[in-house]
């Protein structure tokens, strides 16, 4: 049973296989590989009309194995189903000896080449007059190929085009590589026909001459603001993209073929140059003042080139169709530029002007040039004296051009030249009538010095006066403000010393008793009550070491408070300082009213470490601060509410810290007093202010204290809250 259908199955695949050979084109014989071009009979190829354009190479080749394929008519040209995208499929079979180098043909806008040996992967090309991805020889579309002796190759080929049908010259052809080599490639070389010819350096040049000769009038129209200027720079710059034509070819054939149809395009440069040139002679010659009519004209002229080639190019882009037909609608339009330029020349050449003979000389040989070539090319031809100019149409054309830009830049750079001068003489007389008016003011000034010079002289006796009076006062009241500090340090260094001196009279006396104890006690020979009463006597001796010795460290610390220094910065402790002026402060304001009481409270950041300062300074910046503080919470004490028979439910609250942030050190002391009222905060630092009662204060204590941070580099800054707190934020940098 088994046998059986295997046997089915080898007889249905042979059946399959002569099927499928029945329906493929006989293989076409390549006998040498040396003929240039070898048209393919129609017998050998066979068509597909893919009408959607989306069958893929598998799908083809189910479909050439069904018989959907049919014979190839090149005379029909396939013209009853025309449609874009068609699948040919065609045999080459190696009959030489030895191995055949051919290259298939592209003649359409795209073609794919699935190229299948016996028992080889099948190869895929693509190339074409408008494929962007281009396999093989891309300058010429042509895809190389190697066929072994004996070797035959199915080879389906997939042509695409922007239109419907094949054109008229369309055949499935292959060259002999090596001749399309040396004939596209090498000769074209040798022979200068190759894509970096002498046109090519000859259109680089030009373009960046062009380029060079626009920026420069574009500089001379930034200067002199004179439109002709721009009017030669666009013309310069639009036939600049005019000559790039032939280097954008080669850049489109090899690099973006689909772009190879909108080339042309740069052809329509021709309607701003011609705009541009019109308006610059319309300009340069002022047309319009000498002869109107005909300025008319030529503006006319140039509105109609641009409408022309508006027209055209609208058209090309309509019907995808940039051939010469769009080009020829116009050309009568196209002759009679150049033949208004030179009529216009012929206007002035009479005048006696160099700059317009310059540029007559300048223009005239490029505008002969394209009237002959438009109005008697054809002509041209059949005159045996002018055949070769057609040849060398195209460096007479280069010469022309260099020659007119040559001679439109001189002609504008003395133009430019001339107008410098004229403006440098207007600069000239603007700035001599400048001087004369400015002798005439200063001699009015003159006057009125010497009038305002007495008034001055008065005023400022009586202001040296006022400033002499104002200075006394200030120096008395800042010698009161000292004397007031001192009287306040005073009291605290007082305060602070009296507990430990209390502590050493005390024990002093007490030492005295227990001796006269000691004495009776010996006399009673009770030497035991003897040692108990030593032993007290020594441990009172050293409280009374310990407290002089604090009383002693009292007076030292005040003692360098209240030395006057030398003035310079010595590294502080911060903290230090901070913590000894709150207390003195305190002591200081306790010393006057026994009964206030108030809650001290520091936070100081240990990070600090000692920084330079005038340790003088900074202490009494901190006191000033601190006794505002003092003052503020003991007035809003004084004025709390108290239950009857208690203490007041308000806790005056002063506090210090200390933070570093940066390169920055702040000092906040806050209080929890009344506040500082809105309509006062920008007079608080102004000397002479104060909200204290007459005796008080002197209003100079915070003024120096602003001014004694100011000099040391830093700030103080306020926050407050009328009715809840203040703080004076102390920054130091």
């Amino acid at each position: 049973m088994k046998r059986i259908s295997v046997l089915w199955a080898l007889l249905i695949f042979s059946l399959a296989n002569a099927g499928a050979q029945r329906y493929l084109p006989p293989p076409y014989p390549v006998s040498n590989d040396t003929t240039p071009h070898v048209i393919l009979p129609d017998s050998c190829i066979r068509i597909l009309n893919d009408k959607n354009d989306q069958w893929s190479v598998r799908d083809v080749e189910l479909l050439a194995e069904s018989g959907r394929f049919h014979p190839f008519i090149s005379a029909n040209g396939n013209k009853d189903t025309p449609v874009r995208s068609y699948w040919f499929m065609y045999r080459l079979k190696n009959t030489m000896t030895t191995a055949a180098k051919i290259s298939l043909n592209s003649l359409s806008d795209v073609d794919e080449f699935y190229v299948s040996g016996q028992g080889t992967e099948q190869a895929h090309y693509t190339t074409g007059n408008l494929s962007d991805l281009k396999d093989g020889l891309k300058w010429i579309n042509c895809i190389p190929i190697k066929l072994k002796a004996g070797e035959t190759i199915t080879v389906y080929q997939h042509v695409s085009n922007t239109r419907k049908g094949l054109p008229v010259n369309f055949n499935i052809a292959f060259f002999s590589t090596e001749t399309v080599i040396q004939n596209g490639y090498v000769d074209s070389i040798d022979s200068g026909q190759s894509i970096y010819t002498t046109e090519d350096l000859e259109s680089t040049f030009m373009i960046g001459l062009l380029i060079l000769a626009a920026f420069f009038n574009l500089f001379f129209f930034s200067v002199t603001r004179e439109k002709m200027y721009i009017y030669f720079s666009l013309f310069a710059l639009f036939l600049a993209i005019n000559r790039m034509y032939d280097i954008a070819n080669y850049y489109f054939t090899v690099h973006k073929a689909s772009w190879i149809a909108y080339l042309p395009i740069f052809y329509f440069a021709w309607a701003f140059i011609h705009v541009f040139l019109i308006q610059f002679i319309r300009h340069f010659f002022k047309v319009k003042t000498k002869y109107p009519r005909w300025d008319r004209f030529l503006l006319i002229l140039a509105l109609l080139s641009v409408l022309s080639h508006a027209i055209r190019l609208a058209g090309a882009l309509v019907t995808h169709d940039f051939s010469d037909q769009w080009l020829s609608l116009f050309a009568p339009l196209f002759q009679l530029i150049p033949l208004a330029v030179i009529i216009t020349f012929f206007l002035y050449i009479r005048e006696r002007n160099m700059a317009y003979r310059f540029l007559i000389v300048g223009a005239f040989p490029l505008m002969l040039l394209y009237l002959l070539e438009r109005f008697w090319l054809i002509p041209i031809k059949f005159l045996a004296a002018f055949k070769k100019l057609e040849l060398v149409f195209r460096p007479i054309e280069v010469c022309c051009i260099i020659w007119l830009i040559l001679f439109f830049s001189w002609t504008l750079f003395m133009r430019y030249n001339q107008l410098r001068k004229e403006n440098a003489q207007k600069d000239l007389d603007k700035e001599r009538m400048a001087r004369e008016k400015e002798m005439e003011r200063s001699q009015l000034i003159e006057d009125q010095k010497i009038s305002l010079e007495k008034t001055v002289e008065t005023r400022t006796a009586e202001l040296k006066r006022s400033l002499d009076d104002l200075q006394a006062t200030q120096k008395q009241l800042i010698q009161a403000e000292k004397m007031a500090s001192l009287g306040e340090l005073t009291a605290g260094i007082a305060h602070e010393i009296q507990n430990p001196l209390n502590f050493v009279n005390n024990f002093s006396d007490l030492n005295k008793e227990l001796l006269f104890e000691m004495n009776e006690e010996i006399d009673k020979d009770n030497f035991s009550e003897v040692k108990s009463l030593a032993r007290d006597v020594m441990d009172n001796e050293e409280k009374i070491n310990h407290h002089g010795k604090r009383a002693d460290a009292i007076v030292k610390a005040m003692l360098q408070h209240s030395q006057s220094g030398t003035g310079a910065k010595e590294p502080v402790d911060i903290n230090a300082i901070a913590g000894e002026c709150l207390k003195l402060s305190y002591q200081s304001f306790r010393s006057k009213d026994k009964s206030f009481q108030a809650k001290l409270q520091t936070d100081f950041d240990n990070s600090i470490q000692k920084i330079p300062l005038i340790q003088q300074d900074i202490v009494r910046v901190l006191v000033n601060v601190f006794n505002n503080a003092f003052y503020a919470v003991n007035e809003k004490w004084k004025a709390a509410s108290r239950p009857a028979g208690g203490a007041s439910v308000y806790e005056p609250v002063v506090s210090v810290s200390t933070n570093k942030s940066d390169n920055n050190i702040s000092i906040t002391v806050r209080d929890n007093g009344n506040g500082i009222p809105q309509k006062i905060m920008d007079k608080i630092f102004q000397p002479f202010f104060t909200t204290k009662p007459t005796g008080e204060g002197t209003g100079l204590g915070l003024s120096l204290s602003y001014d004694i941070i100011k000099a040391l580099g830093g700030e103080i800054k306020v926050e407050t809250k009328q009715g809840e707190y203040s703080a004076f934020i102390i920054v130091l940098a």
